[in-house]
């Protein structure tokens, strides 16, 4: 829905435009940048008034109404400004991250599903590698963008391909007028952590700028326990340090009265050793992982018409060497392009479809060859508002890839305010939807092994919620939510040793069902000067395989590795006369490690905080001093088998903002 309301003419002449776009031009680097809108309440049927040659749009999300989201509390996430997105998510999050070790690959698990089960997407562009099909959220920055989304389950389809488990939304709205702002920040901390972070953005009402950029680099020459015949021996852990850096620029510009223009740049680069496992060998392997991603983008708002062009390029390079293997390299180049057109029909009923296309260009030592191939998708989303208290989606997706025949992905949504009191609202929420996942290029072409025929994975899901508020007085809320949903995931594609040949190859072996309960409830209270928020969040997950082939090793009815049955987070934030002071816990229960269900790993529970307070030294200047502590119950555990983790360990950080 798209609401639009001007409150004084401004011109729009060619010449001033000019001038607009020459000054935006000196301030920006040579690629496009972008920063996105702030949200708007989609679920309000009356006008909104915007300041002058305000272009709002609708969010994909609008489309996707009747399931779970959940937004990283940006306080938290902006005491880690040079830390990672796998950090963020395994601290304030029940969500279960494998974590190979600090700085190590960390992939998300979604409700019982896979790494490559989530589509992890940047400014509505999907950023999983096409090799792997799935992100290394240790290498993804938290300052590459300043919101973080979570949405998991089905409704996840409207955003293509891969989000059978779910979908994270990284994006960076735009807080029009708001001026110079920005801060700087550096960390020192225990076994040779050093990092730093900058940010500053600039708005006014006609452009936005933001740029950041982080760096951070560890030895990781913890200690750990490692089991012997002899019994416990302490070591260092060795081969585990890392370097990486990140640099973005957003930029937003207003053309007149209707048209928007956006671009955006994100450079990562990372140089990292790869930790050995508790007992083997080092084998000095490290690897070095690069990505390039650009962005530019135009919309047009113009009475119920909205219509929007979005071109994206990417580039990943990810090169191994170890003292067995002499090189790996990989280098994948993406370019898409995205257009769609809205409509608002009624004032409570919009459409909006739209297409995509995709075009990959792989260079893998693996394949033998290069390899390029194209991608196509056409979508159709429907809103409808009913009455003030219902808001109905209906949408459908319909991907195109030579050779192969990816299934229709229908979705549908609702979300009903059944009961509204002066302090109490109770929502109904519900949603089903059917999705896929193209095969990997790993997986159809890696040689040896790789297996051209493998078919697309369907799933089938449905979710329902129920959600709670109580706001007794103004200072005092409480939000309680509970979540139960189900889905069957059809050709789960498992690599297995072959049959006649020494070498493993992936196939199309299973039926895996997925099932769980989500609860969470969220508190924020402040009285006075004194602000508290504290949330508690508990899933429980059940990931099965229900049926597969006579020649599939592994038995039916057991969890599925390295899912665990129940995790729990509790996170409170307070503030009290510039004094701020965080607490992160988690629990996660034992993980399975083999397939079969005979080993696995303990349970643990981690305890993480950070004390800090704030002098403001002028009206637009503050200066923060924070002591942050992590694992502080000095925990023996492991994220995945074999792989140390550090023992209690601290950051001192120091920050300066300004506005």
């Amino acid at each position: 829905m798209v609401r639009i309301r001007f409150l004084r003419a401004t011109s729009s002449t060619p010449t001033r435009t000019l001038r607009v776009l020459a000054v935006a031009a000196s301030l920006l680097p040579t690629a496009a940048v972008q920063a996105q809108r702030a949200p708007i309440d989609t679920s309000a049927t009356t006008p909104h008034l915007l300041p002058t040659a305000v272009v709002e749009a609708a969010r994909l999300s609008r489309y996707a109404v009747g399931s779970r989201r959940t937004t990283l509390d940006s306080v938290a996430v902006n005491q880690l400004p040079a830390g990672t997105l796998a950090e963020a998510l395994s601290r304030l999050t029940p969500i279960y991250l494998k974590n190979y070790g600090p700085g190590q690959l960390s992939s998300i698990t979604l409700r019982g599903t896979s790494a490559r089960h989530t589509a992890v997407l940047w400014n509505g562009f999907n950023i999983n590698l096409p090799t792997l099909g799935e992100a290394d959220f240790a290498l993804l920055p938290v300052n590459g963008a300043t919101r973080i989304t979570v949405q998991p389950g089905p409704a996840s389809a409207v955003y293509g391909n891969g989000a059978l488990g779910g979908t994270v939304l990284l994006s960076s709205p735009v807080q029009w007028g708001a001026g110079w702002r920005g801060q700087a920040q550096a960390d020192v901390g225990n076994y040779g952590m050093r990092a730093g972070s900058v940010e500053n953005s600039f708005s006014n009402d006609k452009l936005a700028l933001r740029t950041a950029a982080s760096y951070r680099e560890g030895q990781n020459d913890f200690p750990y326990q490692e089991r012997t015949i002899d019994g416990l021996v302490e070591r260092r852990q060795t081969n585990a340090a890392y370097r990486q850096w990140s640099l973005t620029q957003d930029a937003t510009l207003r053309l007149g009265q209707h048209g928007e223009l956006m671009g955006a740049v994100w450079l990562t680069d990372a140089d990292r050793r790869i930790q050995p496992a508790i007992g083997a060998a080092n084998d000095n392997a490290k690897e070095r992982d690069q990505s390039r991603r650009l962005f530019a983008g135009y919309r047009h708002v113009a009475g119920r018409h909205e219509t929007g062009v979005r071109m994206a390029w990417f580039e990943d390079i990810l090169n191994y060497r170890s003292n067995t293997v002499a090189q790996s390299n990989s280098r994948v180049r993406t370019s898409q392009i995205q257009a769609d057109h809205s409509l608002q029909l009624r004032s409570n009923l919009s459409v909006r479809v739209g297409g995509e296309a995709q075009h990959f260009a792989a260079r893998v030592d693996g394949y033998g060859q290069d390899l390029t191939e194209n991608r196509f998708s056409g979508y159709a989303l429907v809103r409808y508002d009913p009455t003030s208290t219902l808001r109905l989606t209906a949408n459908i997706r319909q991907a195109f890839i030579p050779g192969r025949r990816p299934p229709l992905a229908p979705t549908l949504g609702g979300e009903w305010q059944v009961w509204q009191h002066d302090t109490h609202t109770l929502v109904l929420k519900g949603s089903a939807a059917r999705s896929y996942r193209v095969p990997t290029l790993n997986e159809r072409y890696w040689r040896p092994g790789g297996n051209p025929n493998l078919l697309p994975e369907t799933s089938q899901g449905y979710e329902g919620s129920v959600q709670h508020t109580f706001k007794p007085i103004p200072t005092l809320s409480l939000v309680t939510e509970l979540t139960a949903y189900r889905q069957q995931v059809r050709n789960w594609v498992q690599w297995l040793p072959g049959d006649t040949v020494s070498y493993w190859s992936p196939r199309n072996l299973r039926r895996v069902r997925a099932q769980g309960i989500e609860l969470s409830s969220e508190l924020g209270w402040q009285p006075g000067r004194y602000t508290l928020t504290a949330r508690a969040a508990y899933a429980y997950t059940q990931s099965q395989k229900v049926s597969g082939y006579t020649f599939d090793p592994d038995p039916v009815g057991v969890q599925l590795p390295y899912v665990p049955l129940h995790t729990v987070a509790f996170t409170t934030r307070q503030s009290w006369r510039g004094w701020q002071l965080l607490t992160q816990s988690t629990f996660t229960s034992f993980r399975y490690t083999d397939a079969s269900a005979t080993t696995f790993l303990p349970s643990y529970f981690l305890l993480s905080g950070s004390l800090g307070y704030t002098f403001t030294t002028r009206s637009t200047w503050s200066l923060t001093a924070l002591v942050q502590g992590f694992n502080l119950t000095n925990l023996t555990y492991n994220s995945y088998e074999a792989r140390a983790m550090p023992p209690r360990n601290g950051v001192l950080s120091l920050r300066v903002s300004w506005r």
